[in-house]
């Protein structure tokens, strides 16, 4: 889970940090605010799997 949720915040990472590159952009506040996001927009995503697998494996079990 955690290889997969570092792959997509690299590949969302990187494509950033392409399309700044390409654009010629600087380092403004948007774009660092971009990059940060890119790092934890998965994080709900894992929650919300975590916390159904988690509401399964509790329903088997009572």
């Amino acid at each position: 889970m955690i290889v997969l949720y570092g792959a997509v915040a690299a590949i969302a990472l990187a494509i950033t940090l392409l399309e700044g590159w390409v654009n010629h952009d600087r380092w403004t506040v948007h774009r660092i605010a971009g990059l940060i996001a890119c790092i934890l927009w998965p994080l709900p995503l894992a929650f919300f799997i975590l916390h159904g697998s988690f509401s399964r494996l509790v329903t088997r079990l009572s």
